[in-house]
């Protein structure tokens, strides 16, 4: 009887019973045949790099520091000996990597910006790299001017093993496929990268750049069929996937795993894809810059720090924050010898945790990113105020708002750009708005109320709440030299 009820409801809602999705027998034949020899093809050790990390992901945290030690004192080595810019860092400090004995030397290092960046692309390249071995790259410039760079092919072999690991935390195995909500997927940019997917990748897409109802109806009905036991994808695109399907009552979906990244994923955010995928998400984050940074494992209790090709810091007034408390990311890449990234201001923050993960892999937990410093809103007394805590100040109070964003365009002033939901009222919404900037930002904190359409991702496929125009250095002391 209780069974009968229950199908009954699921029928009412327009759901249907599901389990599930498991690989399918061509998955295994990509993860045991066409996988090794695609990688054979391509010269490429990622292979043998994943199964490394397998290997040594619980290994004890001294001998992970101690492996994180020998390699940063030869990657100082080699961007001292090989790069300009780091050669005149170093002469200008009056010291050479000989002289950098301890962790706290290598903390006494003035960090890199992206200002440095930009001004000091070509010093910045290793001179002994074979050019053909450098990989351009550029970020989407999301708070600002995008930013070009360098990575060379054995840092790209090293972070695709390592990501490969991070993927499998999940349950999703290699050849397993993939449902992926990214923007402008690389694999239409040629025949090659269709042939690639299809035998390889087995990716199917929804474009974040096009996420209307027609595309999400689309990608809904392949990947119903196609069944894939991963979702992939930027946090707030596959918020609102989840929501158009919950909102749509359409088929259910039960992936293994589901990897949120790119941006903030906010606790409303992964409470509803969950809810709807009937599956935990893996929070996951990195940046173009050097790949992944960290990542959630099975136990969702917060995000592992990626101590296999990265040294991290997290700072507050140019030290190392206490747990709880929340610093500015600062990475070295120890992995990228083609365009050394040495004490690298990413421009996030975060808070660390207290203790380890039960799981048994002793690398240090970032409990909570709180956003990116462009996101912060400062107020006109000097108080910062993360984009995140915004959220739920405002965002998640409001009637009859669909979606919103927050602009900052002067020191006392903010501009609310406002979709309106059907039972949204204007006089109510400005009034209660009203209350909220005062209340929030005081009375100082000037505002104007503006009603769109929409808010479109940004060409990148990311969403952002919280929109800073203000120069964000100095954010916690982690800016300064």
């Amino acid at each position: 009887m209780g069974m009968d009820r229950g199908m009954a409801t699921a029928e009412a809602r327009g759901y249907e019973m599901s389990t599930t999705n498991q690989g399918d027998l061509y998955s295994h034949v990509v993860r045991y045949v066409v996988a090794p020899l695609w990688a054979m093809r391509e010269k490429s050790p990622y292979l043998r790099h994943y199964k490394k990390f397998l290997r040594t992901q619980y290994r004890p945290l001294e001998e992970v520091r101690a492996d994180q030690w020998k390699r940063l004192k030869s990657l100082l080595e080699h961007a001292y000996a090989r790069t300009r810019f780091y050669h005149d860092r170093f002469k200008s400090l009056g010291i050479t990597p000989a002289d950098i004995r301890t962790w706290q030397d290598f903390e006494n290092l003035p960090l890199l910006t992206k200002d440095d960046i930009r001004a000091n692309r070509d010093a910045m390249v290793a001179d002994n790299i074979p050019k053909d071995r450098l990989f351009p790259k550029k970020t989407s410039g999301s708070t600002g001017v995008s930013l070009s760079f360098f990575v060379d092919e054995d840092s790209l072999q090293w972070k695709r093993g390592c990501a490969l690991r991070h993927d499998e935390w999940t349950g999703w195995r290699l050849g397993e496929r993939i449902g992926a909500v990214w923007g402008n997927p690389e694999y239409k940019k040629s025949w090659r990268g269709y042939v690639r997917n299809v035998l390889l990748g087995r990716g199917t897409f929804l474009d974040t750049l096009r996420m209307d109802e027609e595309a999400m109806t689309n990608f809904h009905a392949e990947i119903r069929r196609e069944k894939p036991t991963l979702l992939f994808g930027h946090a707030h695109s596959l918020y609102l996937f989840a929501r158009f399907v919950q909102q749509n009552e359409l088929s259910p979906i039960r992936p293994k795993g589901i990897i949120s990244t790119a941006m903030v994923l906010h606790d409303f955010e992964r409470a509803l894809v969950e809810d709807v995928f009937d599956c935990k998400v893996t929070n996951r984050y990195g940046c173009e810059e050097v790949s992944l940074i960290a990542c959630e494992c099975e136990r969702h209790h917060g995000l592992h720090v990626n101590m296999d090709t990265l040294h991290f810091e997290c700072l507050r007034d140019g030290k190392p924050a206490p747990a709880g408390e929340t610093g500015a990311v600062v990475v070295t890449d120890l992995t990228n010898y083609g365009m050394p990234f040495i004490r690298y201001l990413v421009g996030d923050t975060a808070r660390m945790a207290e203790k380890p993960c039960s799981c048994g892999r002793t690398y240090p937990l970032i409990e909570s990113l709180e956003g990116r410093i462009a996101d912060y809103v400062r107020t006109p007394e000097g108080e910062y105020i993360s984009g995140i805590s915004l959220t739920e100040n405002f965002a998640m109070v409001l009637e009859g708002v669909k979606q919103m964003q927050i602009v900052q365009d002067r020191l006392d002033h903010l501009l609310f750009r406002v979709v309106q939901g059907e039972d949204g009222q204007d006089q109510t919404l400005r009034a209660d708005i009203a209350h909220l900037v005062q209340e929030r930002f005081g009375s100082s904190m000037q505002h104007d109320v503006e009603y769109v359409d929409s808010i479109q991702s940004e060409t990148s496929g990311k969403y952002r709440f919280c929109v800073s125009k203000l120069d964000g250095a100095g954010v916690f002391g982690a800016g300064r030299p």
